[in-house]
């Protein structure tokens, strides 16, 4: 049965947890890096508030990080073209189109707009150059992108999420885009991308049990042990004193935690991560010292690449701008069996990242 949209809002997620009914919901994913690309002549900085501009103008042949939300790559023919690119924040006016898709669409996308002779244009010529939009991918889910129409009358008066043809160039999923519109990564997470048991300390691959589902998306922790969450990451809590506990939920990039500043320093950010909140008698605290317990969260390591965790403070789940502590902050990292792992003693959100 065909998924339907989701809310990008994470209080969605958590209601659907408890069991309230899901009505258009929608998972967010951004599936990018805010990796340090050297910007081409002819790039005009509209926003450069973070350390990717969330809005550019390209008027030259290049490959351009935006908002750390999409990689666009063009190459320009002719000479009387240009183009807007924007990370979509906000993303009310995308929630509002309809999706049919199979897969979940992550939000939020990036708007491209496209002009010839300073006139926007609902399709590019491709006589007069080559687009592509991308987005970064992740070893345990398949990603395609999918676009619609953002022009104030589309053509057949209806705007509609049309599925791309998707491949991936190394990093990046991408498909073309020779719309102006919205393009925003889908996907699903892959069945067995972490169906891994945590057994003596080891990592291992429990045999087949016939349909693997992966773990929820929410979990809470009452005890010493370790849990995997939305087939994203796994938390280890080891316990040392009593009335500790830890809510873990898959975290997506939505609008506010979009702001927080990565640094400029060649890592690339995976979204989805896992945002961890850590409660002592019931009420929610900042940072747990080694002498309430040990936490580890852990990741999939993507083969041969250099595993960084990152994390920001937060202290509540449903986030707002009052409680968002920046920057990201690397933690210390290790990676072994295909997992790379870091403390987690803060309340706030963790996304691996690599070289």
């Amino acid at each position: 049965m065909k998924k339907s949209i989701r809310i990008l809002a994470v209080i969605a997620l958590v209601l659907a947890v408890v069991g309230i009914a899901r009505t258009n919901p929608a998972w967010a994913d951004a599936f990018t890096g805010l990796q340090k690309a050297a910007q081409p002549s002819g790039l005009d900085l509209v926003n450069s508030n973070a350390a990717q501009p969330m809005s550019i103008i390209v008027t030259g042949s290049g490959s351009y990080l935006i908002g750390g939300v999409c990689r666009f790559d063009t190459t320009y023919i002719a000479t009387d073209i240009k183009n807007q690119v924007d990370a979509e924040v906000p993303i009310a006016h995308s929630q509002m189109v309809p999706f049919t898709g199979a897969d979940d669409l992550y939000y939020p996308g990036c708007h491209i707009v496209h002009y010839k002779q300073d006139k926007v244009v609902d399709v590019a010529d491709e006589d007069d150059g080559d687009w592509k939009v991308c987005f970064g991918k992740r070893p345990d889910i398949d990603l395609v992108i999918y676009y619609y129409d953002y022009l104030d009358t589309p053509p057949d008066g209806t705007e509609v999420w049309t599925k791309l043809p998707t491949t991936v160039e190394g990093e990046y999923s991408c498909a073309p885009a020779i719309h102006t519109g919205v393009y925003m990564p889908a996907g699903r997470v892959i069945k067995d991308s972490f169906a891994y048991e945590y057994i003596q300390g080891v990592w291992v691959k429990p045999p087949p049990k016939g349909s693997v589902q992966p773990p929820p998306y929410y979990t809470e922790i009452t005890r010493t042990g370790t849990k995997g969450v939305g087939g994203i990451c796994s938390v280890e809590a080891l316990y040392k004193v009593e009335q500790l506990s830890d809510d873990v939920f898959v975290e997506f990039p939505i609008e506010d935690n979009l702001i927080v500043t990565f640094p400029d320093n060649g890592d690339q950010i995976y979204f989805p991560g896992c945002h961890v909140l850590h409660y002592e008698k019931t009420v929610v605290q900042e940072h747990m010292g080694n002498e309430k317990g040990v936490w580890t969260i852990c990741f999939a390591a993507p083969p041969g690449k250099k595993m960084t965790i990152y994390y920001y403070e937060s202290m509540i789940h449903i986030d707002d701008h009052e409680n968002i502590t920046p920057p990201w902050t690397a933690l210390p990292t290790t990676t072994e069996n295909g997992f790379a792992c870091a403390p987690a003693e803060y309340t706030g959100v963790y996304v691996p990242a690599a070289q």
